[in-house]
């Protein structure tokens, strides 16, 4: 933990120091920390946190692979355990996490650019993806509009078309009825009101739809 930074820069290490490698003086003190957080959390449960428990020197051996000989001497003696691999291997159930094998500061040289590009082919692909699913959502929606406008002006067209079959019946309708107005006046009748007149108009054509004799006036 003493890797986050020079003694006389160092500050009270927290868990989220450990998502970015930039936080630590090396990546493979990094690494090492990561294991020793990933390892409590798998054997003591997800509330473990390396900054607010006390350092286990048996946990620090599993996270980090150990050695294979004799006694332990970790840090350069800082932290002793006093069982060897082996021993903690033995103890162990088959539900513990497994102890893998530390790795060396060449690999993580190795690992660290390799993961830096998958995670920037990640953003790559992410982002491309996004947009992606913004110019189908585009083309969706200039879809959805095109096809409301062709219904928009559907509408307009068969609202056109009755309002002109409505002034062509109107307009039928008062052509008729000034013939009637000629025929009352020639006769000396007064001739009904224009509304009278359509009302008596419907009524006659409704019944002669329904006369059984067609081509016969009725008396």
């Amino acid at each position: 933990m003493a890797h986050t930074a020079s003694y006389k820069k160092a500050k009270a290490f927290s868990e989220s120091d450990l998502d970015d490698p930039n936080n630590f003086t090396n990546i493979s003190s990094h690494q090492k920390l990561v294991a020793y957080r990933d390892a409590g959390k798998a054997t003591k449960g997800d509330d473990f946190n390396p900054s607010q428990e006390p350092l286990d020197p048996e946990l620090v051996m599993i996270s980090g692979g150990g050695r294979p000989h004799g006694l332990i001497a970790i840090a350069d003696g800082i932290i002793r355990c006093p069982l060897t691999l082996p021993e903690i291997k033995a103890r162990q159930s088959s539900s513990c996490p497994e102890i893998t094998r530390r790795p060396r500061p060449v690999d993580l040289a190795i690992e660290a650019p390799l993961h830096k590009e998958r995670l920037a082919n990640q953003a790559a692909l992410e982002k491309e993806r996004l947009a992606s699913q913004a110019a189908l959502e585009a083309a969706l929606e200039k879809e959805r509009l095109a096809s409301q406008a062709t219904l928009d002006e559907r509408d307009k067209t068969t609202e056109r078309l009755i309002e002109e079959e409505r002034s062509r019946n109107e307009a039928g309708q008062r052509a008729l009825y000034e013939l009637f107005v000629g025929l009352c006046e020639k006769s000396g009748q007064v001739p009904p009101s224009m509304l009278v007149f359509s009302s008596i108009g419907t009524n006659n054509c409704r019944a002669a739809s329904h006369d059984p004799s067609p081509g016969v006036s009725p008396p």
